[in-house]
């Protein structure tokens, strides 16, 4: 069955501007490379900067588009009583169940971007690794954290 709670609307924002951050570190490095061939190097044919343009192109249709819609398309998560489920990713999709019994730590984390949009990540950690719960609004997010932290006292207390 399909989990049926999704990250939170702006959590595709976040993903815009971290894209929208990158391409323009991007452009710098290529402004420099054009500014250094044309002053250093002005016998090398310029042709070889249209494929930075192409990467740049590219990797901006995917990180402003694509990647933002699939990942809150694709992404969902629900938290039973006794597991959580996590279904995420944009080419292949992951399914995953954790039994709470196999969580030993929760983690919250906010970026700095996050922070602006009032939303958080959880990190569950167990033995087999870690699995995020991404973009949720801040305040839902400390509520499911302290939820997982008192069933696994709750379980450990038994």
């Amino acid at each position: 069955m399909l989990p049926r709670y999704r990250m939170d609307k702006k959590g595709m924002t976040v993903e815009r501007i971290g894209s929208s951050i990158t391409i323009s570190l991007l452009l710098i490095i290529l402004i420099v490379m054009f500014v250094i061939f044309e002053l250093l190097w002005t016998d090398v044919s310029k042709w070889f900067l249209t494929i930075p343009i192409a990467i740049i192109f590219f990797i901006s249709i995917y990180g402003l588009i694509i990647q933002p819609y699939y990942m809150y398309r694709n992404f969902r998560y629900e938290i039973n009583d006794d597991e959580i489920n996590i279904k995420s990713g944009i080419f292949m999709i992951k399914e995953t169940t954790i039994p709470m019994g196999r969580i030993q730590n929760v983690d919250l984390y906010e970026g700095f971007i996050m922070r602006k949009y009032n939303l958080a990540n959880i990190t569950l950690s167990t033995a087999g690794g870690n699995e995020m719960i991404q973009y949720l609004n801040k305040d839902k997010a400390n509520k499911i954290k302290y939820a997982i932290q008192n069933r696994i006292e709750n379980d450990i207390n038994q």
